[in-house]
């Protein structure tokens, strides 16, 4: 039996797979695995990174990239609210109705309110909006990515202030056959805009000039990890486009986890369990701390007598320093790693038996984010488009708003707020705030209001908010909300 084949009939396999999948967007009946190197080839691929990275130098000149305004760009840790002013009502079957014209005037309009044409002429302009799959059609108002028609209608906004170079990219769970049956490339081909679809077979497959390395080496889990190219080189301006909704181990999923999305194959997988990271991504450990577990356990056990909130939700720690905690994990580990065929299989089972598959599943994924975001160069700008926001318990709702700022912490704060959640509560946001990367303190970040009338103060208290609830970890209590 091949190894996915017997991950995907364990109920640890299935656990994992949930990390990094949204329910609305799975393709398959059958549990996706997301914590195996694929051993079939993809269907097909789109354009990949050398093709557009091909496209984008030769569009270099006459490519004027564009400046932020200068509230924002002199306002690195102000968070600014763009309304989207839609008109919108619910169809028959309770979902919102198809509104891909106005998605793309209120893209155009952000764009004309966000930036102000440049003076230079160089570069590239690359956007990583939060596309990890899509709905059957490009023009239905889903919960779940930026909206490919606001992108659309965004990008052209920048093409009027001179900004011709301009490419987008995903890596995650977006498929190319995906790209085409939902009509998602007739809008981008009608747009001129490339897209980088990063995802391939294996890791081995990116050719060494695709990516670009930075390294931590006082990072709490990754040392040194790639990004792929045009993210981060020199004459590109990174803009950071995430999507408003919820997720299980991360939260609220918004502009620094989009980061997830620049990361190849592999070192991309932040959502990877504890138990096995050094089991699926064997070939990259050099890369990270050889003492990772103890790294994380520590830290979690910390932030639980901080009283982060729902930190041992389900009772998986309880359970595993019930069983032993690491001396009997640490054994059956070195039994796993000394053992072969069935009796290996019988070793991983009863590893995710000690430490269950969501263990420290939050805790892991935070401090490997923020090793990360110590690493790289801040995006030029970051956004969260929220105008159809999605929460596990109200599903999607119509939030009205995007927010942009230059602080991912700030950003994701202020949106968290909006959401319905209080950033000063919010494990992730809290430990950014501890190591140093950014406030999460809802009072302290200057909010304002930007519209076409200019910019506005506003108090944190009275804007409009949501009640979009966290279904922390569905196997042992489905109905349990993070609010």
């Amino acid at each position: 039996m091949k190894r996915r084949e017997f991950l995907l009939k364990t109920p640890a396999a299935a656990a994992a797979a949930s990390f990094c999948s949204s329910a609305l967007f799975t393709q398959a009946a059958a549990p996706q695995d997301m914590t195996y190197e694929p051993d079939k080839p993809l269907e097909s691929v789109g354009l990949q990174i050398r093709d557009v990275q091909k496209i984008l130098k030769e569009g270099e000149k006459g490519n004027t990239p564009p400046v932020l305004r200068e509230e924002i760009l002199d306002n690195p840790k102000a968070v600014f609210i763009i309304y989207a002013g839609l008109d919108l009502s619910r169809n028959e079957k309770g979902t919102w109705e198809e509104c891909p014209d106005q998605m793309e005037r209120f893209g155009q309009r952000v764009s004309e309110l966000v930036f102000r044409k440049g003076t230079e002429s160089r570069g590239r302009t690359f956007i990583k909006p939060n596309i990890v799959g899509l709905p059957q059609k490009v023009t239905q108002s889903s919960g779940g990515n930026v909206h490919p028609c606001f992108i659309a209608g965004f990008v052209d906004g920048l093409r009027d202030l001179g900004n011709s170079n301009v490419a987008i990219g995903a890596r995650g769970a977006l498929r190319h056959p995906q790209v085409v049956s939902s009509g998602f490339q007739d809008l981008l081909d009608a747009h001129n805009l490339p897209l980088i679809e990063a995802h391939v077979r294996y890791f081995k497959d990116y050719k060494r000039s695709e990516l670009q390395w930075h390294k931590n080496p006082d990072g709490i889990i990754a040392r040194k990890f790639p990004t792929y190219k045009p993210v981060y080189e020199s004459k590109t301006t990174f803009i950071n486009i995430a999507h408003a909704h919820t997720h299980s181990v991360g939260h609220t999923t918004l502009s620094i986890k989009n980061l997830m999305g620049v990361m190849p194959r592999g070192y991309g997988h932040i959502c990877d369990s504890w138990a096995t990271l050094d089991i699926w991504r064997a070939p990259f450990m050099k890369d990270f701390k050889r003492d990772y577990r103890q790294a994380v356990e520590r830290e979690f056990v910390k932030h639980l007598n901080m009283g982060y909130k729902h930190w041992d939700h389900g009772g998986y720690y309880r359970d595993y320093r019930a069983k032993g905690g690491y001396e009997t994990f640490s054994r059956e580990l070195a039994v796993y790693r000394k053992s072969s065929g069935e009796e290996r299989k019988e070793s991983l089972n009863r590893l995710y038996g000690i430490a269950d598959s969501w263990m420290l599943a939050s805790e892991q994924w935070a401090q490997r984010m923020m090793d990360c975001v110590q690493a790289l160069p801040a995006p030029y700008v970051s956004m969260v488009e929220g105008v159809f926001a999605r929460g596990d318990d109200a599903g999607t709702v119509h939030a009205d708003f995007i927010t942009v700022g230059r602080s991912m912490v700030s950003v994701d704060a202020v949106t968290s707020w909006l959401m319905g959640h209080d950033p000063r509560e919010m494990p992730y946001l809290r430990i950014a705030n501890e190591r140093g990367i950014g406030d999460n303190d809802i009072e302290s970040i200057p909010i304002y209001i930007l519209d076409e009338k200019g910019v506005k103060k506003a108090d944190y208290r009275t804007l409009r908010r949501e009640a979009l609830g966290i279904n922390i970890y569905r196997r042992r209590d489905l109905g349990a909300q993070f609010f």
